[in-house]
């Protein structure tokens, strides 16, 4: 009977201690959680353009996407990506402007998930191997506020015009600037109008991306 009792009180004592265990537990921050925590705090991120470092920046691939998108049939809006981007631009604080800002980005790195259709898109409509490369190279870019105007041109299979992007600047911290950036233009005016109307004419480009200070 003694045997009975003990073991009744150490069961009770188990299930007593357990949620407290538990719950403990759970209010413990992983040690990974707490160190980013802390290393975003010694960022000091600020969308004040006049911190930004003066000095030549370039752009940073693992954290810069580059999608187009348009109209299929208007039911829908496919999208692609280009895998290959790189860039640079000088900055000036003390104007809080850009120059020297190009966008460079290989047609053959294009990904819509299905690599014929890649391919197919590459060289008949990009036509890659005489026209190795799409740029964007910009005359005005200045910050204001949180927003950057930036006018510039388009070289995209082997025809230049102007068009103008319109960005969200995201912010800097340390050496690192950021920024979200949007262009619509009609591709038939770069001599690449198959198929429409059945696919749109008019194309978007959506840009996130991060630069780096040299």
């Amino acid at each position: 009977m003694t045997n009975c009792n003990a073991t009744a009180t150490i069961f009770t004592a188990l299930l007593i201690a357990a949620p407290i265990g538990i719950g403990a537990r759970a209010n413990q921050v992983p040690a990974e959680d707490a160190t980013a925590a802390t290393q975003y705090k010694l960022l000091k991120v600020t969308k004040d353009p006049k911190a930004i470092i003066a000095g030549e920046y370039k752009l940073d691939p693992h954290h810069t996407s580059v999608v187009a998108k348009l109209a299929h049939m208007d039911l829908s809006h496919y999208t692609l990506r280009f895998d290959s981007v790189s860039g640079r631009f000088e900055f000036d604080p003390t104007q809080t402007s850009a120059s020297g800002l190009e966008i460079s980005i290989d047609p053959k790195s294009v990904d819509t998930g299905d690599q014929a259709f890649d391919k197919k898109i590459a060289n008949r409509y990009f036509e890659a191997d005489k026209y190795p490369s799409i740029t964007f190279t910009s005359s005005t870019a200045k910050i204001t506020n949180d927003n950057m105007h930036v006018d510039g041109i388009l070289d995209f299979h082997g025809v230049k015009k102007p068009i103008v992007l319109n960005v969200t600047y995201r912010g800097f911290a340390q050496t690192r600037l950021g920024f979200s950036g949007e262009a619509t233009f009609k591709r038939s005016d770069f001599g690449v109008g198959e198929w429409v109307p059945l696919e749109a004419d008019e194309v978007t480009i959506l840009i996130e991306t991060e630069f780096v200070k040299s």
